[in-house]
């Protein structure tokens, strides 16, 4: 049997805390992808607002923390009336298969937390729509049950489709982070943005500027890679499947929002910004012709798309004048033969098989919105489907479990409450569906198009220069390497 490597990660930071910091640091790895050396994560956390920097110190044992990433800042996120947290990211570069990463907060009395780098493929767990626990209701009530299906290992990555934690603000983001760390601190977590973070966006609340600084990880990482520069759409890959994320809501009903002014969070004011919306669109639309013109399906041979909103509700269906959605971005998931797409949105569980529209390959979508929030299930009658044929609905809470082969895509979804909808109790994952769905074949190499809205990095190397020797002082001392792997 073989003997896994352990790495031991600690996180330095002043030993004084800020009274109003938050009781943990949120600890949320996410995934950049496969790289010449192995694997890159990053991992993203928060620090009590009056910190200036933290580094991330890294090694083979306790007693051998070779390595030091000083990390990058994104910000401050409010988590109650004058109390603010710092946000902050780090790379952890050429990870390998089976290794297994301790880390803890230096100088912390707080537990190690530790994760693993999966030997080979990966499950996923699929949902969105998932609310804080603190709104009551049904909010957050699938939470015990990903959390016992963690300690059974039924699945190692997240994906998340939007309309986080309802919202990622003040109090109610504090309890989501902290609800969802014991997940996020071991299992990366993929997301994307919902309506609700623009409907929220303006003060005071300012859920998509605190997504976009909490979950900065993502832009960082897998946004820098796969060249979208962005933590709402975005491309990794991860064992035989290509998974590319969406920013739904450019096509969305709702006010599109951006900050208009202001240099600093004292005098920054979001605003609803259609100019801002339509060069979204279209660099989102240039992006995913570039990045779906480059899969190579022989060595990944299926293409998963992830986005809040199913194509139904762009903002209705795609036979309305003027649906960039079915104008922009169906003809390139019915090109590039995309073998899956994932919503949320809605808050049920409901198949649509593969269908056309007009000339158009529109492929099969699953929506696995039912996680828990606190609006309830919603019946068939109150989702408005247009231009679809619904396969099956269940009005029940859950989520799915995304897996591969070099075969087929493997899918299970279970539900995780009791029935009622007005009063449901959590309970253990219970399989109510499964199907598969078949490696295409005959694909071909397509021809590149499309651009990216920079050009794509080695995350790894790029933060060579911030990757150096744990015994140094005051960030001098030599870097790891090639400043894009740890030398264990």
């Amino acid at each position: 049997m073989r003997v896994l490597r352990a790495l031991l990660i600690v996180l330095a930071a002043p030993l004084s805390v800020a009274a109003a910091a938050s009781a943990s640091s949120q600890f949320h790895l996410s995934l950049v992808g496969p790289s010449s050396n192995g694997v890159d994560y990053m991992l993203d956390w928060v620090t009590p607002s009056d910190v200036k920097s933290s580094v991330l110190v890294y090694g083979s044992s306790a007693t051998e923390l070779k390595h030091q990433v000083s990390a990058k800042a994104a910000g401050l996120v409010e988590e109650g009336a004058g109390a603010s947290v710092a946000c902050w990211s780090a790379v952890l570069p050429g990870l390998q298969p089976g290794q297994t990463v301790y880390y803890q907060l230096k100088q912390s009395d707080g537990a190690v937390k530790s994760f693993s780098v999966p030997k080979s493929g990966v499950t996923w767990a699929v949902f969105g729509d998932l609310a804080a626990p603190m709104q009551k209701k049904a909010a957050g009530i699938s939470l015990p049950a990903l959390k016992e299906e963690l300690k059974s290992n039924s699945y190692q990555g997240m994906l998340n489709l939007g309309d986080i934690s309802y919202e990622l603000v003040k109090e109610n983001g504090q309890n989501y982070m902290q609800e969802l760390e014991e997940l996020t601190a071991q299992v990366p977590m993929q997301t994307t943005i919902g309506n609700h973070e623009h409907e929220h966006a303006m003060s005071p609340s300012y859920a998509l500027r605190n997504y976009r600084r909490r979950f900065a990880g993502l832009k960082l990482g897998a946004g820098a890679a796969s060249g979208s520069a962005s933590n709402e759409f975005f491309s990794f890959s991860s064992g035989f499947i290509h998974f590319v994320f969406i920013n739904t809501e450019v096509y969305g009903g709702e006010a599109y929002m951006e900050p208009k002014s202001g240099g600093d969070d004292s005098t920054e004011v979001w605003a609803a910004d259609e100019t801002a919306r339509r060069a979204m669109a279209v660099a989102q639309a240039e992006w995913l012709a570039y990045d779906l013109s480059r899969v190579d399906r022989e060595k990944t041979p299926f293409i998963v798309v992830c986005g809040h909103r199913p194509p139904f509700k762009t903002p209705f269906g795609l036979s309305r004048a003027g649906n960039k959605f079915a104008q922009e971005i169906l003809p390139l998931l019915s090109k590039y033969k995309v073998d899956l797409y994932f919503a949320g949105h809605e808050h049920t569980y409901a198949v649509f098989d593969a269908s056309k529209f007009g000339n158009l390959d529109v492929p099969p979508i699953i929506i696995s919105g039912s996680s828990g929030n606190n609006e309830y299930i919603r019946d068939k009658s109150e989702m408005k489907i247009e231009g679809f044929t619904e396969k099956i609905i269940i009005a029940k809470y859950g989520f799915g479990l995304l897996s591969a082969t070099k075969d087929e895509l493997q899918w299970k979804w279970g539900s995780t409450a009791s029935g009622e909808k007005l009063n449901p109790q959590s309970g253990k994952w219970k399989l109510e569906d499964e199907m598969t769905f078949a490696r295409r074949t005959g694909l071909g190499a397509p021809t590149a198009e499309g651009k990216p809205v920079q050009e794509p990095i080695s995350v790894a190397s790029k933060w060579g220069d911030l990757v150096k020797s744990a015994n140094s002082t005051n960030g001098s001392g030599a870097k790891a390497d090639d400043g894009s792997k740890p030398a264990f």
